[in-house]
């Protein structure tokens, strides 16, 4: 009977050294895996981690509008295959050179006009420019330009916006006067007589009509040389900048006459010239460019093509007779008697310009509107 105890003792005695010995083994085995695991998780996270890393120097995939219908992709696509042109500002030394600098700059003395010509230098981003451009739709007149009425597309998203959004977005009015625009003019009074105007400014030049106002007949030559830097920014009509069109009058009696237009008026006119009339250039690209950042979009460009459109205008129309160099000297040679303090101070004149040059062809930054700040989008509350 010992027998059969004794080996029923020693069943269990190896069949618990078995189990145990299971046991620590599925142990050490999980412990492994374990550790196994998190390395494999770690791993991953770092190669996660650096891919990230290396992603955020690699270029932005570019960027591809949505469109709402065949025929916005279709102008979309028209658009992208038409060139940028060049959006100019008075270059001073080149009027100086052509004894026009003084006569220029008076017309454009106020800041309205600085702000135009020397204020928004942003560059052309070209897809985000012919999104917007492909999807815009706004009234040709406005009765109220405080109704949002203008819609585009940018970035994917539908916007509606009023006239008075658009000055403000650009720059052109801030509080407190964005709400009245008080002073501000649409189009040329009506107790003005165009045809008087225009004859006043180009002599000899027969009755206005937009198609056909030569630009060579403006006088003094003054005009002309506005009317070239009209024909790059508000009017976007390059490719027939030898015509005075109605953007290029107007613009031309609020300079003489020290009135302030409705720039938001302007540039949606531009647009939709630039949307849909077939022309041979985009000048529009700076604009919207300024007005997109104003309404919050600062860094929504990245994989965009990026155009530098905006140049000094160091080449004035042919028929301004431009100074020679012997011309100049021998003026300014009889003029200073050849006194060689003046010759001084002359020399610190022209450095003088050149530094202005520098600093109105300088980029001015966006500044946005005050925080908090509500656009008004009625003509209720306005006053």
């Amino acid at each position: 009977m010992r027998c059969p105890k004794i080996l029923y003792w020693l069943m269990r005695y190896l069949m618990f050294g078995a189990l145990t010995s299971w046991d620590r083994f599925r142990v050490l085995k999980m412990g492994r895996t374990n550790q196994t695991s998190k390395r494999q998780r770690d791993s991953i996270g770092a190669g996660s981690s650096q891919a990230g890393q290396s992603g955020s120097h690699q270029p932005a995939a570019p960027y591809m509008p949505q469109f709402v219908d065949e025929a916005q992709r279709q102008k979309y696509d028209e658009l992208m295959n038409m060139s940028v042109g060049q959006r100019l500002y008075p270059h001073l030394p080149t009027l100086g050179q052509a004894g026009l600098r003084d006569e220029v700059m008076q017309l454009l003395h106020r800041d309205w006009w600085q702000h135009l010509f020397f204020g928004i230098n942003e560059p052309t981003y070209k897809e985000i420019t012919c999104e917007v451009l492909s999807s815009f739709k706004a009234p040709k007149t406005f009765d109220n330009i405080f109704l949002p009425v203008i819609k585009f597309r940018a970035f994917g998203e539908s916007h509606i916006i009023s006239v008075s959004d658009i000055s403000t977005h650009l720059g052109f009015n801030t509080l407190p006067d964005v709400a009245r625009f008080e002073g501000s003019l649409l189009d040329i009074p009506p107790e003005v007589n165009r045809k008087d105007f225009w004859k006043s400014i180009a002599p000899g030049a027969g009755d206005y009509k937009p198609q056909t106002a030569p630009s060579t007949a403006l006088h003094p030559f003054q005009f002309r040389v506005v009317h070239a830097l009209l024909s790059s920014t508000v009017s976007g009509r390059a490719e027939l900048s030898g015509k005075v069109s109605a953007t290029d009058l107007f613009c031309l009696w609020c300079m003489i006459n020290e009135r302030r237009p409705i720039f938001g008026a302007l540039f949606t006119g531009l647009f939709l010239r630039q949307a849909n009339y077939r022309v041979k250039a985009i000048f529009a690209g700076p604009y919207i460019t300024r007005l997109l950042k104003g309404m919050g979009y600062e860094d929504r460009f990245e994989g965009m093509t990026r155009i530098d459109s905006t140049h000094p205008m160091k080449k004035l129309p042919k028929i301004i007779p431009m100074r020679t160099q012997e011309q100049g000297a021998a003026e300014a040679e009889g003029e200073h008697g050849g006194n060689e303090e003046e010759d001084d101070e002359h020399g610190e004149h022209e450095h003088g310009e050149r530094e202005m040059e520098h600093e109105m062809a300088h980029e001015v930054p966006y500044v946005p509107p005050p925080q908090g700040y509500v656009y008004p989008n009625t003509w209720e509350g306005m006053h």
